[in-house]
């Protein structure tokens, strides 16, 4: 007997009664044909009613590219167990990746037509410009970022979506809600983590690295069963945003300094000698600077850090 999957049992959980169950794919993501959960097996499964094209404003104009809304069941219908672990085993193989095809799944009373126009429609709210622009903010980690950066208002700017269940960045599934409520304006420290998504994507993947080779001196190693930390994307940005503050700017340097910070100590912009070395080196060069430091001089460094009360 197939054991239940956390994503079946949190649908079970949550579910209300006059919910359909979908799943959310990005074909930008690619995935081969013959596989289970592609476009085309899943219409000959399902049928080609139950996929809709989410016109994300950006693709609009070519559907091909555009996410597609899985109907996987309506109210009172229970969903394909398969599926549903298809849909599980996918999130887990995809955690490691940059581009995931495998956006979640979601309960909510709208109609799949309704429910691609609201996910679309969200793109612009949630854009990381002022002056217009959209967010694929549907991506696993974009939505991950937002949830970690409007812990109080997401859940307004999400309804009538009722529960995302979300794959995460350090190898879990999350459960993100939504729930009626006045609509606010979407945080500027929200906007700026969607800008940094790329970024963000980039220092995930060097830390997975880091973690499979880790460096000589790095007392700060992930070894949890998870691939990365809990709210490893949030660890990420926040590294980022601290390293901007300072004055960091050129993206190879953020990368450097901020994957230094993940496994020696967050605040290394704290101990003034490197910090002013960062400052007179070349943009693109911090990696240079990081290097001159060996095993005894970070080890002398953290431990400065830690006595000062500058710990994580």
């Amino acid at each position: 007997m197939m054991a239940t999957t956390v994503i079946a049992e949190r649908i079970a959980a949550h579910r209300a009664p006059d919910d359909f169950v979908y799943l959310l794919v990005d074909p930008l993501a690619g995935c081969a044909p013959e596989y289970a959960l592609s476009p085309s097996s899943l219409a000959a499964t399902l049928g080609e009613d139950a996929l809709v094209s989410v016109p994300r404003p950006d693709l609009a104009h070519t559907v091909g590219a555009c996410p597609i809304l899985v109907r996987l069941a309506g109210p009172g219908h229970a969903p394909d167990a398969d599926l549903l672990d298809r849909t599980e085993q996918l999130a887990l193989a995809e955690t490691g990746h940059r581009k995931r095809y495998g956006c979640g799944c979601l309960l909510s009373p709208l109609s799949a037509d309704a429910l691609a126009e609201h996910i679309a429609a969200r793109c612009l709210t949630f854009s990381a410009s002022a002056s217009g622009g959209m967010s694929p903010w549907f991506e696993p980690l974009r939505l991950e970022l937002l949830a970690a950066a409007m812990p109080d208002t997401l859940s307004s700017a999400l309804w009538p979506i009722r529960t995302w269940l979300l794959p995460t960045s350090w190898g879990e599934i999350a459960m993100v809600n939504g729930a009626p409520g006045a609509s606010s304006l979407v945080p500027a420290i929200a906007c700026d983590a969607q800008r940094d998504a790329a970024l963000i994507a980039l220092l995930l993947s060097a830390w997975r690295r880091a973690l499979q080779a880790p460096l000589s001196f790095a007392p700060r190693p992930w070894q949890g069963r998870t691939l990365l930390p809990p709210q490893a994307a949030a660890s990420a940005f926040r590294m980022i945003r601290q390293a901007r503050q300072r004055g960091v700017t050129d993206s190879k340097d953020l990368l450097a300094l901020a994957l230094h910070q993940e496994t020696i100590h967050p605040q290394l912009l704290r101990f003034e000698p490197l910090r002013d070395a960062l400052h007179r080196a070349t943009p693109g060069h911090a990696s240079g600077v990081l290097a001159a430091y060996g095993n005894v001089a970070w080890s002398r460094i953290a431990a400065y850090l830690n006595e000062a009360g500058e710990g994580a």
